[in-house]
């Protein structure tokens, strides 16, 4: 990609301006604009350039005092076993679950929205797969912020569960040989279906936030998991961590 972004799988059609493609060990199909895309590199060894790179923009610097109470929130490290949810699309929407979240629950904080971050990100090269190329300290001269906030979330589908059943009863008779007679006897009972059942995917969820200053200082560091088991249980284990963040609502003081 154009922003030095890699992306391995397998193409499935071109068009005249995108193309659509699979990542490897999926099957949902994406489309991408062929103005994002640099080349792409076949399996063959074939290489087709689509657009020419253009060089990373120099990296910005600021001064404490331009990023005093400022902070950001990086895109989330995705880590599932899920191979429907796409880790970069979902560390993005953590990003902007756990930014409104920092705006909810959080005083004396000047917030840099995700657009503005992930733009100068990407002017560096830097993805949601090398962000750790970077120092906490490095990263918050760079986006010109005072505080920087890292997420990691492990979501693990645990499999699923059924609920809900209809009924039916029978009657009918049975007839058997024993002893050298024949005897008939009445049979009855319940029998069970899933007509009406709803089966669910149930999911483990763990959220892991930190926040570092622009010194590359840890402040803030705390792990916890989600209470149910939807795929969307993330939603109040980042408010819970939020608040009780050093400039939360809940803070120990």
């Amino acid at each position: 990609m154009l922003n030095g972004e890699k992306r391995e799988g397998k193409v499935v059609s071109v068009k005249d301006d995108a193309i659509k493609f699979v990542y490897k060990g999926e099957t949902l199909e994406y489309e991408f604009k062929k103005s994002q895309i640099n080349k792409i590199e076949f399996a063959s060894g074939r290489t087709e350039v689509v657009n020419n790179s253009v060089g990373l923009a120099a990296a910005p610097t600021s001064t404490a005092a331009e990023r005093k109470g400022r902070i950001a929130v990086l895109p989330y490290t995705f880590i599932t076993n899920e191979t429907a949810l796409n880790p970069e699309a979902m560390g993005k929407q953590l990003q902007t679950d756990t930014y409104n979240a920092v705006k909810a629950n959080t005083s004396s904080l000047q917030l840099q929205d995700p657009i503005t971050t992930n733009s100068l990100l990407a002017r560096q090269g830097l993805t949601h797969a090398n962000l750790n190329t970077k120092t906490p300290q490095e990263m918050a001269t760079l986006l010109g912020v005072e505080y920087v906030v890292y997420g990691i979330a492990n979501v693990t589908n645990k499999g699923t569960s059924t609920y809900g059943s209809g009924s039916t009863t029978y009657n009918g008779k049975e007839t058997e040989k024993k002893e050298g007679r024949k005897e008939t006897t009445k049979a009855s009972g319940t029998t069970y279906s899933s007509n009406n059942a709803t089966v669910l995917t149930n999911y483990d969820t763990k959220i892991d936030l930190s926040f570092f200053n622009d010194q590359g200082t840890s402040i803030y560091s705390e792990s916890r998991k989600a209470f149910g088991s939807g795929a969307d249980a993330y939603h109040a284990t980042i408010n819970y961590l939020i608040k009780r963040c050093p400039f939360g609502t809940k803070a120990k003081n």
